[in-house]
């Protein structure tokens, strides 16, 4: 008997244990976890949604979702989805088992090389349990997949091969919810982070800061600023990455909302400052957010721009100090200098237009007392200049001083080490702000930009998407993705730069990005935003609309020659018929004035600002005489120059040495001479005429560089001369290219005649880079298929920033860029030559007209070298092409017969 009630005990002991066991084990499974919680440390992103259809949808809706599919991990990512949707049973498909779930989506850099996400997802009902179990079950019965478990720390880990794919998935289910990923790395550090116990939320700080109650927030994503320089260098180059690792030190973590509009992207939300010693927050604290008024000054070419917007511009040299000696010779100057500025700095990168030239960059500094910065430049400058036994240059530009400041890295030393890279500095004070940079061609270019309005305060583009920024901030990062195309790839790794070009039309779609830092009250308030450019309502296809069309008595016989209005600055065009008279066309389209001439225009037709009013006047060549008129078409003082009854001119230049209007005329017979005027009609000495020995191959050209001015002239012999104001000879010319020329050149202007590049290309396909001292400095050899083969190098109509090498043989014409990759080829009906035309409105924006003579047919084409509107037009001169920001469509004028129209077309979104 007492054996029997021992063994009644004991089973009861048992059972109790077991029922008590069963009972945690339950509750355990029933306790819901905080799956923020469950995500690894090393997290850079976290995603958290709460309705992923309705995300989906309006991703559709948008037109997003077929970009983002554009990615190669969202392609496959989709690709396993519907493979899983196969398998899933009955009618609880996957769609509807992740609707309406609060899905967390960590990302991570694994192994330093791959990029990588993990799938939190709650599993709440028996229905859903039931869900699971059955698909699991499908799957290892499916052909498709192969399934695999293995215990990790005592959970059990189930591994699923895609065979299709060659894809893996790693899950383990823990207290209700599945975690799933393509990476057992992760899968098994999630584990661990489990076993160690004590789990603390990622996002504690943000507990209350839950933004997917409110309207039209589709996610909360989680930013760890601390591991952003780990993504971003699996991208770029390493020289970037000491910015980039500072930059990132503004904020350790932030939690912002997804907002999605059609073609915007928009995060908003705080971010918690970085307060480790010696980051950048604490360099610049306390700080103060402040305006972007810099926008009247820069370029519309503009690809990058970081902003900083500080009451104390000086704390931001903090960096420079930590890391340098603040004594030099020039120390005390440079020290009172950083502290003459207040409320903004900005440094600015250019469009570049090829991915081995190094952008143009500018850096924008606001002065707190004008007086004051204008003496401690003067007092820099002498010191400087004393100790190197040479006089400080100063070159007028317009109604501008440029001044060279020869001190190495002078930005860094003012502004910090993110301003570094300036070996010496040209500055200009426009208005109240000094503007640096590293090549006089730059501010040249710059101040061309500013006075011609295009800038970001003037564009309509622009403008449009900055009334969607903050008004103010701290630090603000601006990208045009499409301008900032060659920069992205040149400081790409080698590896990621395919990655680049297969994602292109994704980048490009969002082609206005901005990233944005306010603090207020302790916290930065963080605004990102991707907005693709407003392009109207969106069509399938290109299509042409006439919108003008002007007759005539007479044949048109010239091209429609680009002008603007001499008053209102609107944009024109000018004819000439057969009866030599010249018709100006209003944007209106109505007809100006006119002007009877003896013979045909000769090289285009030129415009400058005259006389007090700085009214555009209209300077152009015909076969003996040069010819200035005014905006009623009236001969101008001492106008037309008589040259001489026996000349028949080709060109004429026009040149403005310092852009104080007073102009240099220069113009070349078909027998190579050249003559110069002044603008009231006095010969130039030295050049009446100063005799070439062939005739020209392209109007001449002027670069200014080191306070000398250079004329550059190319004879059709393949002889180049480089001459001064007086027509004489620089050391070292002429040099012979050793082939005949078609075409100009295009000219890198340096800070020496050393370091000034010119690129000319011969009629062969010899691609020539030489200097100004008249040194070649490289010859590549373009495919040349055949000898009737022969190659021009044609610039983009606007400003010639840009070029393009075009190739013609027995009717076929092909296009390279400035890395001599041919862009696209086309063939054509008859083997005349073609007269080819390159339009270039920033960015992506490209139009290449190409025109058959003999059948009087002109083919548009994009970019990529698609005939725009599947059509051509009736043709046999080059075209005028204008681009209408506002509209995001483009004006093309043409003359055929005694016609002339004006023909409008957009590009398809």
């Amino acid at each position: 008997m007492p054996k029997r009630i021992v063994f009644f005990f004991i089973g009861f002991v048992v059972l109790a244990s077991l029922a008590y066991y069963g009972f945690n084990r339950w509750k355990e499974s029933r306790a819901k976890v905080d799956l923020w919680a469950l995500v690894p440390e090393n997290a850079a992103f976290v995603v958290e949604t709460n309705n992923h259809l309705a995300l989906v949808e309006h991703l559709q809706e948008t037109g997003l979702w077929e970009n983002f599919k554009t990615l190669g991990a969202a392609s496959k990512l989709e690709e396993n989805l519907a493979y899983l949707d196969s398998v899933a049973p009955g009618s609880q498909r996957m769609e509807r088992f992740l609707n309406q779930k609060k899905i967390l989506t960590s990302m991570h850099v694994v192994g330093k090389t791959d990029v990588e996400f993990v799938f939190y997802i709650p599993v709440n009902s028996v229905g859903e349990h039931r869900f699971l179990r059955t698909l699991t079950e499908n799957i290892s019965k499916s052909e498709v997949y192969e399934e695999d478990s293995r215990e990790y720390q005592g959970v059990l880990l189930t591994e699923i091969l895609n065979t299709r794919l060659g894809t893996t998935l790693t899950f383990f289910t823990y207290h209700n919810n599945i975690i799933i990923s393509p990476s057992s790395v992760l899968i098994e550090e999630i584990v661990r982070r489990i076993s160690r116990g004590k789990l603390t939320s990622l996002a504690a700080n943000f507990k209350s800061a839950n933004y997917l109650g409110q309207p039209d927030v589709y996610a909360n994503v989680f930013i760890n600023y601390r591991e952003l320089p780990v993504v971003m260098g699996l991208f770029l180059d390493q020289e970037l990455m000491p910015q980039v690792r500072y930059l990132s030190s503004l904020c350790k973590e932030g939690m912002l909302e997804l907002k999605l509009e059609r073609d915007k992207i928009f995060l908003n939300g705080f971010s918690e400052p970085e307060k480790l010693k010696r980051s950048f927050h604490s360099n610049i604290s306390p700080v103060k957010p402040q305006p972007l008024d810099v926008k009247n000054y820069l370029p519309n070419r503009t690809a990058f721009l970081m902003h900083f917007g500080l009451e104390e511009v000086a704390r931001l040299r903090r960096q420079y100090l930590q890391k340098e000696a603040a004594g030099s010779a020039y120390g005390a100057v440079v020290d009172s200098l950083a502290h003459a500025f207040s409320k903004e700095v900005a440094l600015a990168y250019m469009e570049s237009s090829s991915m081995s030239v190094s952008p143009e960059k500018m850096v924008y500094a606001r002065m707190g007392n004008i007086d004051r910065v204008e003496r401690l430049l003067k007092s820099l400058n002498q010191r400087v200049s004393y100790a190197r036994n040479k006089k400080p240059y100063v070159e007028k530009y317009g109604g501008y001083s440029i001044q060279l400041i020869d001190v190495p890295q002078l930005p860094a030393k003012l502004f910090g080490t993110l301003f570094s890279g300036f070996e010496q500095s040209y500055v200009v004070a426009v208005d109240d702000y000094l503007i640096f940079s590293d090549e006089m061609s730059s501010l040249r270019s710059l101040l061309d930009d500013i006075s011609t309005e295009s800038v970001w305060g003037k564009s309509v583009a622009q403008k449009a998407f900055m009334e969607e920024t903050l008004q103010e901030a701290n630090f603000s990062l601006y990208i045009n993705t499409v301008n900032a195309w060659y920069i992205l790839s040149r400081y790409m790794e080698s590896e990621s730069r395919e990655d680049l070009l297969q994602n292109a039309s994704l980048i490009k779609r969002f082609n206005q990005v901005s990233m944005q830092f306010a603090n207020v009250d302790g916290q930065y308030y963080t605004n990102f935003v991707f907005r693709k450019q407003d392009q109207g309502p969106a069509s399938g296809a290109e299509s042409f609309a006439t919108e003008l069309v002007i007759p005539f008595d007479s044949r048109i016989k010239t091209r429609p020659y680009p002008i603007q209005n001499a008053v209102d600055r609107s944009r024109e065009v000018v004819v000439q018929d057969s009866a030599n008279v010249l018709f100006n066309i209003t944007a209106s389209g109505k007809r100006g004035w006119t002007d009877t001439l003896r013979t045909e225009v000769r090289g285009g037709i030129k415009q400058v600002e005259y006389g007090p009013d700085n009214k555009l006047l209209y300077l152009f060549a015909t076969s003996n005489r040069v010819h200035a008129i005014n905006n009623q078409g009236l001969s101008i003082d001492n106008f037309p120059f008589n040259l001489g009854d026996s000349l028949n001119l080709k060109h004429l230049a026009v040149f403005d040495y310092e852009k104080d209007k007073d102009y240099r005329l220069l113009t070349d017979d078909n027998l190579g001479n050249l003559y110069m005027y002044d603008i009231r009609g006095n010969a130039i000495e030295g050049w009446q005429p100063r005799r070439m020995d062939y005739r020209l191959a392209a109007e001449p050209q002027h670069v200014r560089v080191g306070g000398r001015d250079v004329i550059l002239v190319l004879l059709e012999n393949g002889y180049v001369y480089a001459l001064n104001k007086s027509g004489d000879t620089y050391p070292g010319f002429p040099i012979s290219l050793k082939s005949p020329l078609t075409s100009g050149a295009v000219i890198k202007a340096g800070p020496d005649l050393r370091r000034t590049e010119v690129t000319a290309v011969t009629k062969y396909g010899n691609v020539i880079t030489f200097n100004l001292q008249g040194k070649v400095l490289q010859r590549e050899q373009l495919l040349r298929p055949s000898k009737s083969a022969f190659f021009d190098l044609v610039q983009e109509s606007s400003n010639g920033r840009s070029y393009v090498i075009v190739r013609q043989d027995q009717g076929r014409v092909a296009i390279f860029d400035q890395d001599l990759n041919q862009v696209f080829e086309k063939r054509y009906v008859t083997s005349a030559p073609k007269i080819v035309q390159y339009f270039h409105f920033g960015g992506d924006n490209k139009i290449f007209a190409v025109t058959e003579t003999g059948p009087q047919k002109t083919f548009l084409y994009n970019s990529k070298g698609k005939l725009i509107g599947n059509t051509t037009l009736e043709n046999n001169q080059p075209v005028t092409i204008y681009y209408n920001e506002a509209a995001n469509d483009y004006s093309l004028y043409k003359v055929f017969r005694n016609e002339l129209k004006k023909i409008n077309f957009k590009l398809p979104t």
